[in-house]
């Protein structure tokens, strides 16, 4: 039986769609919780370096590699992940994803060597590449109302940037008594996740003929994209002529034209081109690039300055994020049923104006001073801008999607997340270290020094805002804040989920999760 063949099978609903699943806001818990695991372990690991270095033996360069890793195979792999969960299935991808990443939460917390450790990261990484695109196209699925999409999206936003927070909170309190329960506490959330999406998440196998396979655009792709990643987060620890980087660089450059070429005469391509001809799909991962470029520095060189400068513990350089994932979690609920109403553009530019007032305050921190009135206002102007961007752009991102391409655009969204902030990341990280380097020796070191470098990286962001504004500025522009409702879909906008069988991998026979918004 093919999709559209399965579909027709389906009972009608009282309004001739398919028969509505009240169990799809709890189809939101389950997605939203396999994110926020991504999301935590993702900054988890900012604030317990000197355990790590302590109990197993770490180097510098080997610390930040068990931050890298974790992000090389997760960018580098994201568009593979995507296009697998269109192609053997949003639920297999989800339940399989989450069993290896639960492997390599094991593995991370049972580590007694620094290879072990690198290991499990990148099994956690290779992991977050399947089960982040299954959860944000599970999600695009399940939800076919714009109210109910807008308040989806909401939930989803704030997960985001709340797991972002609640890392730095979780890994302060959790170094205080040992840094390994950062890691196992993946395992009995993984255990809850399991079941509740064998209840709840509809699709099993595929039906209908399944595709061919993209072999050359596969490895054409990922190779580039993994060795993009690369690149980028080896700019931290090797500079940006080290060899190392720049061959990594040239893979990249001579590999993703490949890549773009092959799938341009693919008859199943992995990334079907005609989604950059969507508004709403490149807005939408520009606004993600950017937002993340903007976010993921904040949580990385924002320790450095609470631990190393003021002096705070890992508990309370964790507690001092609590503004932050207190603001998120205040705002999110009120913006998500604002958006459909007032649009996705207001909100993205306005929460753009309230990071670059951050970055301003960031700017002026001094070497001491009350958490009052330092650390207190950045930390809620983080929450309040972050979330006020990271609601709109998958919104706008996905508004366009179709249900047998919502896994590829959701991968596409999430590496502009990952290479955003991770480009961001090396940039105002090399600032930085290139700055104290040049304070040295002009025989400046100690905090004074390191205060006015991290000004200089911070300084590096103000790049990330202005390209946001025009994002936001013209991207946005004129684009509905969510789709309207599909034909066939239900009063209250559920529908079963089909769209686990593919067809044609073109797109030539797909239906619209919603109606293409006007660009």
């Amino acid at each position: 039986m093919t999709n559209q063949e399965q579909k027709a099978a389906e009972p009608a609903g009282a309004s001739g769609g398919p028969v509505p699943d009240s169990r799809r806001w709890l189809v939101l818990v389950v997605v939203s919780v396999g994110q926020l695991m991504i999301a935590l372990d993702t900054t988890v690991a900012s604030v317990m370096g000197p355990e790590l270095q302590r109990d197993l033996g770490l180097s510098p360069i080997g610390l930040q590699w068990v931050f890298n890793n974790y992000i090389i195979l997760f960018g580098g792999l994201l568009l593979l992940g995507g296009r697998l969960n269109d192609v053997i299935g949003r639920r297999r991808m989800f339940l399989g994803s989450l069993a290896l990443f639960t492997a390599g939460s094991l593995l991370a917390a049972m580590a007694q060597t620094d290879d072990q450790i690198l290991i499990a990261r990148a099994i956690q990484g290779l992991a977050a590449a399947g089960l982040s695109p299954s959860c944000l196209s599970i999600l695009v699925v399940s939800f076919r109302d714009p109210a109910e999409r807008a308040k989806a999206f909401g939930v989803w936003g704030a997960v985001i940037g709340v797991g972002a927070g609640l890392g730095t909170l979780l890994g302060g309190a959790i170094v205080d008594v040992n840094w390994r329960l950062a890691f196992y506490i993946n395992i009995p959330i993984a255990v809850v996740l399991t079941f509740g999406a064998l209840w709840l998440i509809r699709g099993g196998a595929p039906t209908g003929p399944r595709p061919k396979a993209d072999i050359l655009g596969g490895l054409t792709g990922t190779l580039g994209l993994g060795t993009l990643v690369f690149g980028i987060v080896s700019v931290a620890d090797h500079g940006w002529t080290d060899v190392r980087t720049l061959a990594a660089f040239l893979v990249a450059a001579v590999m993703l034209p490949a890549f773009v070429a092959i799938e341009h005469r693919a008859e199943a391509p992995l990334l079907p081109l005609r989604l950059f001809k969507l508004r709403g799909v490149v807005a939408g991962s520009l606004g993600e690039f950017f937002t993340a470029g903007l976010m993921i520095p904040c949580f990385m060189l924002l320790p450095i300055y609470m631990q190393t400068i003021l002096g705070y513990s890992p508990l309370e350089t964790g507690l001092a994020y609590l503004p932050t994932t207190l603001a998120m979690m205040i705002v999110a609920g009120p913006l998500s049923k604002a958006i459909p109403k007032i649009g996705a553009q207001i909100p993205y530019v306005v929460g753009t104006v309230l990071l670059a007032v951050m970055l301003v305050l960031l700017m002026r921190t001094p070497t001491s001073g009350s958490y009052w009135t330092i650390m207190l206002p950045i930390t809620t102007l983080l929450g309040v801008g972050l979330v006020l961007c990271l609601i709109p752009t998958p919104t706008v991102g996905t508004s366009m999607a179709t249900e047998d391409d919502a896994g590829t655009t959701s991968a596409v969204l999430n590496v502009a997340t990952q290479v955003g902030g991770a480009l961001a990341l090396a940039i105002s990280a090399s600032v930085l270290q290139g700055r104290l380097t040049d304070l040295a020796e002009q025989g400046q070191v100690g905090p004074e020094a390191l205060n006015e470098a991290l000004h200089l990286g911070i300084a590096t962001l103000f790049v990330w805002v202005g390209l946001s504004l025009l994002t936001g500025l013209i991207g946005f522009r004129g684009l509905p804040a969510a789709p309207p409702p599909a034909a066939g879909t239900s009063t209250d906008g559920s529908a079963t989920d089909g769209a686990d069988a593919p067809t044609d991998a073109g797109g030539s026979d797909a239906k619209p999760v919603a109606a293409p918004a006007a660009s």
